[in-house]
């Protein structure tokens, strides 16, 4: 890891969407649930409930019903194995925010809100929930 990505900030999903416009184009390192992360699909999402919850919404969107927050992760093969054995835990992911969106929300297929350079482990002492 550069020194550069060692000194981003460390947000979480929600805080990153939250501050969507002050970050774009900057390096973050981005806390939150990692689940499935290969070909056309990984996102991070708050904590596994998130990932769940955005499960159910994409099978019945009711109307008026309120998306979860995600942030679509960047990247390709290269970073899939790096992820590989990171899915469906906590993790921290140092990248770039996307200069245009903060989540990659209405692109197709893979939409980055982050570039992807590193993936680590997010520690319960560093504020992960617990993995259950």
């Amino acid at each position: 890891m550069t020194a550069c990505g060692a000194s981003a900030p460390l947000v979480t999903v929600d805080q990153l969407v939250a501050r969507c416009d002050a970050l774009k184009g900057k390096p973050v390192r981005l806390a939150g649930y990692l689940g499935t992360c290969a070909g056309y699909d990984c996102h991070v999402y708050p904590d596994k409930a998130g990932e769940q919850a955005m499960s159910g919404y994409l099978r019945h969107p009711e109307k008026g019903a309120t998306r979860p927050n995600w942030v679509g992760i960047g990247g390709g093969q290269e970073f899939d194995r790096k992820a590989a054995s990171f899915q469906n835990s906590y993790v921290v992911i140092w990248g770039e925010v996307a200069a245009d969106d903060c989540t990659g929300d209405g692109g197709t297929d893979r939409s980055t809100g982050v570039e992807p350079t590193e993936i680590r482990a997010w520690t319960p002492v560093e504020g992960a929930p617990a993995n259950t």
